[in-house]
């Protein structure tokens, strides 16, 4: 176990004392031995392979490709029975240009087959249990390996690399983590150890601005790391506040939102640094990062394989990601289609020399959707994070806003259920936001799309302003 795994597991349970006294023998290890063989493999793997030619790259992901389709028919019993159904020749399927032959999957099919899509060499007990962020209002669960998150880590620091962040490297927290329950400001916690500044995004009020701005300054993070709506409201306070914010970035790294350019161009104005975002999802099926010359999101071509497909399954320049794993042979994912949608760029050739794919941004899942608390401050949906078992026993949900601080969650239940559903729920979405909303649950049959077939989980009938 790597001194990382060790520190993640009793975090909580370390008084902010001991973070601070660890942390300098935490950094007296290398990296080897404070991340791990699964980082540090994988990422001298991405370090070996970056610029090579994209024949060589093309022979390593048709070998990852061909392992995990033989692996799944092996050894994933829902995967033998879908393919026997569709009559699939499995010795036919030779590279990854032979992935129309295979049949897609989705959201619905897994909810309700998740049982037989582990492999038979995997103990659900002895695997990870996740669930989608639920932002469609549709939340699915998987099981992961767990040395997934540190694989995953070392290509999220390889795609950040490109503007100069290293793990060791210092950040400001902006997005929907839990704050260290042994905190001295109930705001914001500096932990020396993960050499983080983390700030309660879901009461962005003046006053809490005002102590990040002044803790910014005391402990000088490089880099920004959390959701660009939280991001643009420190902003917008910064570009008011008397002098400014006295220390400067180097660079700020936008997750698990869609960055608008509007929002991109008024960031970087204020705080002179570069906004860079990357695209990746719960599923760990496909990663795609900027890179220090363009804003192509380039697909990292070792994770999965990403395809463009339209309503009917036809590979196109414009349409819905659907990813292969690579990562994840525990219940592997073929042909998952994710909701999210793309284009490819029509030159694929980036100044930087990668020869990977690139995708020309992300939309779908990631709407800039916005509730109010009862201090007026703003929550984005994504910092909710609901990253939640609760959610298995609902089909579909939605939030409506009409009273500042109040909020009714629409709920179309499956035959699982119950009350006590309904209370576990209330209980999560209250704690995350300080109890500064209330969510009344009201079951009902249906929640019918939108008349272009999308579906947004916030109906906000409130005014919402950044100014």
């Amino acid at each position: 176990m790597s001194v990382f795994y060790f520190v993640k597991n009793n975090y909580d349970k370390f008084p902010a004392w001991m973070l601070k006294s660890a942390s300098s023998i935490y950094y007296m290890f290398p990296t080897y031995i404070r991340y791990g063989k699964d980082f540090n493999m994988t990422l001298k793997l991405l370090k070996q392979t970056e610029y090579l030619p994209k024949e060589k790259i093309d022979e390593i992901v048709n070998e990852r490709f061909q392992f995990m389709v033989h692996y799944t028919v092996k050894h994933v019993p829902y995967y033998r029975k879908k393919y026997a159904e569709y009559g699939v020749n499995i010795k036919a399927i030779q590279n990854v240009s032979d992935i129309t032959k295979l049949p897609t999957i989705d959201k619905e099919e897994v909810r309700a087959n998740i049982s037989e899509m582990i492999s038979d060499e995997y103990k659900p007990s002895d695997l990870m249990y996740i669930t989608t962020s639920g932002s469609t209002g549709n939340p699915v669960g998987f099981y992961q390996k767990q040395s997934i998150l540190m694989t995953e880590w070392a290509y999220v620091m390889h795609i950040w690399s490109r503007i100069g962040c290293k793990p060791d490297s210092s950040r400001l927290i902006l997005r929907g983590k839990k704050l260290h329950p042994n905190k001295l400001n109930p705001h914001l916690f500096y932990d020396s150890l993960r050499r983080e500044l983390s700030c309660d995004i879901f009461n962005m009020t003046e006053e809490n601005l005002e102590d990040y701005c002044i803790a910014i300054e005391k402990y000088k993070p490089e880099f920004i790391h959390g959701y660009m709506s939280a991001i643009v409201v420190l902003a917008k306070y910064i570009s008011f506040r008397n002098g400014g914010l006295r220390h400067q970035f180097k660079g700020i790294l936008a997750i698990s939102e869609n960055v608008l350019q509007e929002q991109k161009d008024f960031v970087e104005k204020i705080f002179g640094v570069r906004v860079f975002s990357f695209y990746g999802h719960s599923e760990r099926l496909v990663i795609a990062g900027e890179c220090e010359k363009s804003t192509m999101y380039h697909v990292e071509p070792l994770y999965g394989y990403c395809e463009l497909l339209d309503r009917n399954g036809e590979q196109r320049t414009k349409g819905e990601i659907t990813g292969t794993g690579f990562l994840n042979e525990a219940m592997p994912l073929i042909r998952y289609r994710t909701g999210d949608m793309s284009a490819w760029e029509e030159n694929m050739l980036c100044s930087c020399g990668r020869p990977h794919l690139c995708l020309d941004g992300v939309s779908g899942r990631w709407h800039q959707d916005m509730l109010i608390n009862n201090e007026g401050a703003y929550v984005s949906l994504t910092a909710l994070n609901i990253h939640s078992a609760e959610f298995d026993h609902i089909v579909r949900y939605k939030l409506i806003q009409e009273q500042v601080g109040v909020v009714m969650m629409l709920v179309v239940p499956n035959k699982d259920y119950s009350d006590a559903d309904a209370k576990s729920i209330i209980k999560l979405f209250e704690e995350k936001v300080a109890g500064k909303i209330r969510f009344d649950i009201q079951v009902v049959n249906d929640l019918p799309v939108g008349t272009n077939g999308k579906y947004r989980i916030i109906e906000q009938r409130l005014p919402i302003s950044l100014s």
